[in-house]
């Protein structure tokens, strides 16, 4: 029983860190639509919007999946 708390605990640090990864990416992402230079070529706009947006995504998710395993535990 132990043991398996202990899986559900790692799992859940997994989860958060992915998430913290998934943020920090978006907004990473997200400042490069701020650039000037790239404003004029509309697909690399589009593309970096897109990504952005799903890291975010991704980062809920994560969160989701984490409160989730607390809740579990």
């Amino acid at each position: 029983m132990e043991e398996q708390q202990k899986m559900i605990q790692d799992k859940m640090i997994d989860c958060r860190r992915i998430g913290m990864l998934c943020l920090f990416l978006s907004t990473f992402l997200y400042s490069g639509t701020l650039i000037p230079s790239y404003g004029n070529v509309e697909w690399k706009l589009e593309i970096l919007s897109g990504s952005s947006l799903l890291f975010l995504v991704f980062s809920f998710f994560f969160y989701w999946r984490s409160s989730k395993l607390k809740e579990k535990l």
